[in-house]
């Protein structure tokens, strides 16, 4: 009668303890890197000493072919035209910064992450958002197109007549 004994690991083999050991220093270099790219970013913003950048002009285009009541998306920017004239709102959601778009068949803006939904004007009609879409300060270049300013804002009655 023959008996196999179990063989013994060979100590080239890695130990239960040691593959413990080497996830735990693994998991903590994850932490301190996760953490240095964090302080980083911090550190670089407070560097600047302007705070986070200031978005740039965007050109809205010609207002041509904008019938009163339509709006249409150029970026984080809309251009909305109503009967006092031209406007430029700011797409960013007044509830977590998500970017409400433009919905022509329903007429209003609609925030694809929880379902605010917001007027021509860019007036809260519903969903979570404390509030309506920010008015931008927009003026007319000399070539003709739209140009707004989404580091301005302005009162929900300023409109640009076209």
């Amino acid at each position: 009668m023959s008996q196999t004994t179990p063989s013994k690991a060979s100590s080239s083999d890695p130990s239960r303890r040691g593959l413990l050991k080497g996830l735990g220093v693994f998991t903590w270099a994850c932490l301190v890197a996760a953490a240095g790219l964090g302080i980083g970013a911090v550190l670089r913003l407070v560097s600047s000493g302007e705070g986070p950048a200031t978005p740039g002009p965007v050109d809205l285009g010609s207002p041509s072919g904008l019938a009163v009541g339509q709006a249409r998306d150029v970026g984080a920017v809309a251009l909305a035209r109503d009967g006092e004239g031209y406007f430029a709102l700011s797409l960013v959601c007044p509830h977590l910064g998500c970017r409400p778009a433009w919905h022509q068949p329903s007429g209003r803006f609609l925030c694809p992450c929880h379902g605010s939904s917001f007027a021509l004007d860019g007036a809260r009609l519903s969903g979570p958002a404390p509030r309506g879409l920010s008015h931008l300060a927009l003026e007319k270049s000399p070539n003709g197109s739209l140009i707004a300013r989404p580091g301005s804002e302005v009162a929900p009655t300023t409109r640009l007549k076209g």
